[in-house]
């Protein structure tokens, strides 16, 4: 039998790079709030606002975002991306019935460009075809991560605000 969630799957690949994942606990907050800050910062650089009020607006965000998430979405993967036991990233996996959901990825600034977000989303795909389910998962049209979807087998769906809808259809039983 498959396991339910994916936290309770192995990471093989990635173990050797000492990267593992765990689920979200309270004291992982402080590291979400900076690690969304992060992700926002290119989109708020022109703004004319301080850092504290740039601060304030991102928790102000990810605290809905959040509560948005674990209020509607319930048979999700809330989990911390580590390497060598220290948070480097978010992956929250919607689990539920009908294809897997990606809802965030994210890693710290120190850590992108290295090939990990290609190895958790390999890894996940594989994931994905072992229960021969579809994924899904939203996009901005203009973020790099959109080609590495597009070579995993991503099909754009369709536009919804800014975000493409893209999807990749469940493996062939072989």
């Amino acid at each position: 039998m498959r396991p339910a969630s994916p936290i309770e799957l192995e990471l093989p690949a990635l173990q050797k790079e000492g990267v593992s994942l765990r689920t979200v606990e309270a004291a992982d907050y402080p590291f979400l709030r900076a690690l969304y800050r992060s992700v926002r910062d290119t989109e708020l650089a022109p703004l004319p606002w301080t850092d504290a009020q740039k601060q304030t607006f991102c928790d102000d965000q990810f605290a809905h975002q959040d509560r948005h998430y674990r209020t509607y979405y319930t048979q999700t993967a809330f989990l911390v991306i580590e390497r060598a036991q220290a948070p480097i990233g978010r992956l929250y996996l919607n689990y539920a019935p009908g294809p897997l959901g990606v809802m965030d990825i994210a890693l710290v600034p120190a850590a992108r460009g290295q090939g990990l977000g290609s190895a958790l989303m390999q890894w996940l795909v594989a994931w994905a075809d072992a229960d021969q389910r579809a994924m899904q998962l939203f996009v901005e049209a203009d973020n790099p991560a959109r080609r590495l979807y597009q070579r995993l087998g991503f099909v754009e769906q369709g536009q919804e605000g800014i975000y493409l809808r893209m999807r990749r259809a469940a493996a062939n039983p072989g």
